[in-house]
């Protein structure tokens, strides 16, 4: 068991070695607003939810990024009483089809994973939802220094039918040479 831990460490060291070597990988937190938009199908139960997270990148070319957000937010319901608790997962391919020394703009698409949990107080209820959502985006890195950038993004989410909201973030990255 031991010697299975230390390969899988040692994978994991050599893997990131070469990544951080290569310049191609980048981290960073972020902060977003969510919103609905005016239609039935909603994005969340939750009028203006704050949420927070991570995010990693991996550039696989100079235009092409692929890249992994985590995200959670909670808040009590505006109409109701209760409250709402969301975990995101978010897999994004990003294309960069220009780049200067200072910024960065990009779009991207991806898919979006939700795992909801509302939790009613008058009735005594749980219920959890796992939901699948299309994220269209569109953002830009600026360059603060040298490996730190900040960084802005505005998301549509689709159901597949309709646009069910959307969200602005702001966050930090940073990277070896990201630019």
């Amino acid at each position: 068991m031991k010697s299975r831990i230390f390969a899988a460490a040692m994978a994991l060291f050599i893997l990131t070695a070469t990544l951080t070597a290569q310049n191609r990988f980048a981290v960073g937190l972020i902060g977003t607003q969510f919103g609905n938009t005016a239609n039935s199908s909603k994005l969340t139960e939750l009028n203006h939810p704050m949420g927070y997270g991570a995010v990693a990148s991996y550039a696989l070319s100079k235009e092409i990024s692929i890249a992994f957000t985590g995200e959670y937010f909670k808040g009590d319901f505006d109409s109701k009483d209760g409250n709402e608790r969301d975990l995101r997962a978010h897999a994004a391919v990003v294309l960069t089809p220009l780049s200067t020394e200072i910024v960065r703009p990009y779009i991207s698409a991806g898919i979006v994973y939700t795992n909801r949990n509302m939790e009613y107080s008058v009735k005594g209820i749980s219920e959890t939802k796992n939901i699948f959502n299309a994220r269209f985006s569109l953002g830009a890195d600026y360059r603060l220094i040298q490996n730190l950038s900040i960084n802005a993004d505005l998301g549509l989410y689709n159901d597949g039918m309709n646009i069910v909201g959307w969200s602005s973030s702001i966050g930090l990255r940073y990277g070896l040479n990201i630019f």
